[in-house]
């Protein structure tokens, strides 16, 4: 795992039936959806996944994303645990990021607001990870009323590619 570049987004879904966590969406002429952040790190695998409702913006997840961050353990030493650099667009471009992220001692490449993107060369590691997420059909609509189902769901996904990532690599 990289925890030299990690990289944040989130991605919206419809929830067909409602439920907990799901809200109007922005996107989808606010019909009730869901939304869900990830945390990538720079090896194209998922670290941290949550949910929230579809109106909820990305920079208020984030906190919640970095505080699901656990150590690596399994080599002989200390256990690497420090996230050194975040790269993420211009919806984390908030002070409130920034303070986040300086009490964590965390290097932040975001673009500002009203600029043109400069970190765009790293986003698609992020938007590969979220394509595949959603190739799972139960999670790429959501049809859970309850947070807890969908968690699972989700945590079932992100374990599911970690192992097809390391089942394909040759020790």
């Amino acid at each position: 795992m990289d925890f030299d570049r990690v990289i944040p987004d989130g991605s919206h879904v419809r929830a067909n039936k409602g439920g907990a966590d799901t809200g109007p969406s922005p996107v989808d002429r606010r019909k009730t959806g869901a939304k869900h952040h990830i945390l990538t790190c720079g090896n194209r695998l998922p670290i941290a996944i949550v949910q929230s409702a579809a109106n909820v913006n990305d920079h208020l997840v984030l906190p919640e994303l970095l505080s699901r961050v656990r150590p690596l353990r399994g080599r002989p030493g200390r256990p690497r645990e420090k996230i050194t650099t975040l790269i993420a667009d211009k919806g984390y471009d908030y002070p409130r990021v920034y303070d986040e992220l300086a009490q964590r001692r965390i290097t932040a490449y975001i673009p500002r607001r009203g600029t043109r993107d400069t970190v765009t060369a790293g986003r698609w590691i992020v938007e590969q990870t979220l394509a595949l997420l959603h190739q799972y059909r139960r999670l790429a609509v959501r049809w859970e009323h309850r947070t807890d189902t969908h968690q699972g769901f989700l945590d079932l996904a992100t374990a599911l590619i970690w192992w097809r990532r390391f089942s394909n690599r040759a020790w």
